[in-house]
């Protein structure tokens, strides 16, 4: 567990056009072109952006014919993506919504609980500090899946040989965060940006595994 530090507070402090995002993962729409041939039929199908950001990848995820709803930590990235991307018709149900709250909350994650054919978290995990809140994501993931739901998880994971350089960086922190793998992202002045944690594929699978889900399929990609 960190200590005195709180990734929640760390995320809040990125304008909506600096939190570190990607602008296409290619790796996400091969998961969804998949995906799609085996969704039910009713149009559209549900889905749920974790950790969306701006909402740059939940707009494409729109146009792609889900209808989509992302959640962020980030209140002011949020304002921003609902006056850049929100789509709503009443009696339509193919929309695009976004609402600020903790997807790490023991709360669940939206207040009125909602069921997706789809849950997406793109490196989210990774950053999130806290073992407890690692959980409570992974418990609000699966109580909001429909039962043949599907979930895209990535995250940054450690390598068959550990980089010399992450390494010292673990072992630079490590009185900090009291865990293996476990680094703070700083900026170029060395000042802390967030937390990044590196799951091996067992300890990721583990989580997952305890959240209550019982297939799991793993495709590692290498930068």
């Amino acid at each position: 567990m960190i200590d005195n530090r709180n990734s929640r507070n760390d995320w809040q402090q990125f304008s909506p056009d600096n939190i570190p995002s990607k602008s296409s993962i290619p790796q996400l729409e091969q998961f969804l072109d998949t995906v799609s041939r085996q969704l039910p039929k009713k149009q559209p199908p549900r889905l749920l952006d974790l950790g969306c950001g701006n909402g740059a990848i939940s707009k494409q995820l729109y146009e792609k014919g889900f209808s989509v709803i992302g959640i962020d930590v980030n209140t002011n990235a949020i304002e921003a993506a609902q006056k850049s991307f929100a789509v709503a018709d009443e009696g339509n149900p193919h929309e695009l919504k976004f609402f600020a709250g903790d997807i790490a909350s023991e709360k669940g994650l939206l207040t009125e609980p909602q069921l997706f054919d789809v849950v997406i978290g793109q490196l989210v995990i990774s950053i999130i500090g806290n073992v407890d809140d690692r959980n409570n994501l992974l418990r609000n993931i699966f109580s909001s899946l429909e039962p043949d739901g599907w979930l895209y998880l990535s995250a940054s994971g450690i390598s068959d040989t550990i980089n010399n350089q992450y390494q010292k960086l673990y072992d630079a922190d490590y009185e900090s965060t009291k865990e293996r793998y476990t680094y703070f992202s700083r900026n170029k002045k060395g000042e802390v940006l967030y937390t990044t944690h590196h799951f091996s594929e067992t300890e990721l699978q583990s989580l997952i595994s305890e959240a209550g889900f019982n297939r799991i399929e793993n495709d590692k990609h290498h930068r």
